[in-house]
């Protein structure tokens, strides 16, 4: 029985690694109902609420934790979240200035903080030092996982892995599989394409559909990966997959869609996964209705934010670690991606961030004609349609602030620092219409 706020806090912290997040912040308010100067429990619900966007919320708790821990490490970096979440830019650097000289902040920490460093600086203009400071917050993460990323498969070449067995084993996917359809199933559709591509503000806009229903990158199909794509034999097995067994895999999927959201029945399901394009063979076999959204946007932009944004860590992620090493990750998954396109018969629009922000009501039409969804007005409000949900990717800051084009083409500002990869992402540039 949960009775104590420490109880409360590791419940409610096993919440929100599973993802139930408005579970875990009744969990940690039931800590602090116990206990209201208990500070971890402050620190995570300061953390959640960033998340929900309750700026006010979080300010709240960030004075009660000055008070109890003044200059803490919590107390300064949720202090630097309020600063960079109400664009206080100077006031952001100076309390990472701050948190970075404090004793005791451990290596994850100190490279998290130049990342936010180097985000505030580029905010202020000085390109050179956001980029030198994303820099050492990119080195001091690739070096502490370095060990473990050392036993697992680069992501790029994962990819190509994939593409060449793609390749060879294209015939298996011509015909749909005579899996038992589940009438009642929802509707689905898989937002696909690449990290920092502009999947959040698409995923933001469609889930204010009321017909639509979505999830963010939950691992739903991470068990299937291992099954049927993490070596040769696993991917011989997808290639002999019969109709049963593709059915009995579909059940497992969308039990776990019902576990996490309870009302999807009768709608249109998106599962949002911009690092999920190497799943493609496996929605075609288990999912050949679904249709695919796959995001664009501007390669050298999504390379530059790959760098200089912190994720939690991954075999993709980790890619991210090294300016080099992000660009053969994308340039890998965008070759896989078009092997994909031409070889499953899978429905595909591609939709391009630039195009959506930049001529948001057609290219929201085009997309809504894919969907088969009708228009609707809340589609229209992209800041009321993202401040109703809660973001946990790097861009719930620009995607809060509604369509913004200060980030379009953000990479002229930082091309001398892009230059050793743009031969790289020069067939993608081109191949995307973003050359000239």
């Amino acid at each position: 029985m949960v009775t104590t706020a420490p109880e409360w806090h590791r419940w409610a912290s096993a919440e929100r690694v599973r993802g139930r997040l408005t579970e875990a912040a009744n969990g940690f308010r039931r800590a602090l109902a116990l206990d209201p100067n208990f500070l971890p429990a402050q620190y995570a619900l300061a953390l959640l609420l960033l998340d929900f966007g309750d700026v006010a919320g979080a300010a709240v708790l960030a004075a009660q934790m000055s008070t109890g821990a003044p200059a803490s490490i919590e107390v300064l970096w949720i202090e630097a979240r309020l600063a960079m979440a109400n664009a206080q830019w100077k006031s952001a650097c100076e309390i990472l200035k701050n948190l970075l000289a404090k004793p005791g902040l451990s290596e994850v920490q100190t490279a998290e903080a130049h990342l936010s460093f180097g985000l505030a600086l580029g905010e202020l203009g000085d390109h050179a030092g956001a980029f030198k400071a994303a820099a050492t917050g990119k080195a001091l993460q690739r070096g502490h996982y370095r060990e473990q990323a050392s036993s697992r498969e680069r992501e790029a070449d994962k990819l190509r892995r994939l593409g060449r067995w793609l390749d060879q084993s294209s015939e298996s996917f011509r015909s749909p599989l005579p899996a038992r359809l589940d009438a009642r199933r929802p509707q689905h559709a898989f937002l696909l394409g690449f990290p920092r591509s502009g999947t959040t503000l698409l995923e933001q806009l469609l889930a204010a559909h009321p017909h639509v229903r979505t999830l963010e990158e939950e691992p739903l199909l991470a068990a299937a990966y291992e099954a049927f794509l993490s070596d040769e034999a696993a991917c011989a097995r997808l290639t002999d997959l019969s109709g049963d067994e593709a059915t009995a895999w579909a059940d497992h999927y969308w039990g776990a869609v019902q576990s996490r959201v309870p009302d999807v029945q009768g709608t249109l399901f998106v599962d949002k996964q911009p690092a999920g394009t190497l799943t493609l063979p496996i929605i075609s076999k288990l999912f050949p209705d679904a249709k695919i959204l796959f995001s664009i946007r501007d390669p050298r932009d999504v390379v530059l934010s790959c760098f200089r944004q912190s994720f939690q860590m991954n075999a993709m992620t980790y890619a991210f670690t090294d300016l080099q090493e992000a660009a053969d990750c994308y340039d890998a998954c965008m070759s896989f991606a078009e092997r994909a396109r031409a070889r499953l018969r899978l429905p595909w629009l591609d939709v391009k961030h630039e195009d959506l922000v930049q001529d948001f009501t057609s290219e929201l039409d085009r997309i809504l004609d894919f969907l088969e969804l009708p228009k609707h007005k809340a589609m229209s409000d992209v800041v009321a349609a993202a401040k109703s949900r809660p973001i946990r990717t790097p861009s719930a800051t620009q995607v809060r602030a509604g369509l913004n084009r200060r980030g379009l083409g953000r990479w002229r500002q930082y091309s001398d620092a892009l230059e050793p990869v743009l031969p790289t992402l020069a067939e993608w540039v081109e191949r995307f219409g973003y050359a000239g």
